[in-house]
């Protein structure tokens, strides 16, 4: 029951914040652009399976069959990473993709998922190192830290053994707020970094949300699906905001997702998605192209 008017308290203050809808622009997707999200959700999914973070197994396998794309690859992992903070663990690998010529970092989501939502919201914290009066989730931020050092020793011998794939950071829920910060900092060292995201909630204020959406050293994938709660927190009125764009999956849970069902919603903080939605539900956290935390 807690749980439950948390949610809606949260989620009315949202809506509260908005004043008027954010200019925004709406496209459908192609198919290259459909097939690279269902590749990297499985990398995510990937990331919920215990033998591929606590096994000496370098081998990428869901043993629930959700991401047989990464098996068929021939995906290998290169590094494992399991630090456990406060705010959640920071878990995950970083895989090798021969296939599609990609070097992976995938971080996992919630281990538990309700309790996590329900303690979603935190006081921003200067994060100027980024970007001029940039702020971010003070509990994100120091688990990044916790594994910072490492993830970036990291990348630096996947370039430089792998030098012309391409880099890609992912990741579900918590596993995508804690990518799309990586991918932010590494980007700012240098690094060329496609970033895709699923159900990642507002990550820092909007001059961050601002400064993820100008940068220029990869591109975003920032996907939703339908009324999913998550990336609907924490709230605008906390001061939160989300980076553009945004690419919306219309179709419902156990749907094979198609062209047609996904746009690409443009402009900082838009209503024409997700985030216009009246409803908030945790099933659709949990559905993106395929049932994406069921290893955990």
């Amino acid at each position: 029951m807690f749980f439950q008017r948390k949610l809606g308290a949260m989620a009315a203050l949202s809506l509260l914040a908005r004043a008027a809808p954010a200019p925004h622009t709406r496209r459908d997707v192609s198919t290259a652009v459909l097939d690279k999200m269902d590749l990297f959700a499985q990398y995510s999914a990937a990331a919920y399976c215990s033998s591929n973070i606590d096994s000496e197994s370098t081998t990428l396998t869901c043993s629930v069959g959700n991401c047989p794309l990464v098996e068929a690859a021939d995906a290998t992992v290169l590094y494992e990473f399991n630090e456990t903070t406060d705010w959640g663990d920071a878990t995950g690998y970083i895989a090798v993709d021969p296939t599609n010529e990609a070097i992976v970092l995938a971080f996992r989501g919630s281990s538990d998922l309700a309790n996590w939502i329900a303690n979603i919201d935190a006081d921003l914290v200067d994060a100027s190192d980024l970007c001029t009066g940039c702020e971010v989730h003070s509990g994100w931020w120091k688990t990044w830290e916790t594994v910072a050092s490492t993830i970036t020793s990291y990348v630096e011998s996947a370039v430089s053994s792998y030098p012309d794939y391409e880099i890609v950071f992912t990741g579900h829920s918590l596993g995508a707020a804690l990518a799309a910060i990586s991918a932010t900092v590494l980007r700012d060292a240098g690094y060329t970094i496609d970033l895709y995201d699923f159900g990642q909630p507002r990550i820092g204020n909007l001059a961050l949300a601002d400064y993820i959406t100008s940068q220029d050293s990869g591109s975003n994938y920032r996907i939703t699906h339908t009324d999913d709660i998550v990336p609907k927190l924490p709230p605008e009125l906390l001061g939160y905001h989300h980076f553009s764009p945004e690419y919306w999956i219309t179709s419902g849970n156990d749907v094979t997702v198609a062209d047609d069902d996904i746009t690409e919603v443009v402009g900082v903080d838009s209503t024409a998605g997700n985030d216009g939605t009246l409803l908030d539900s945790v099933s659709a956290h949990r559905w993106y192209f395929i049932y994406i935390s069921e290893c955990s």
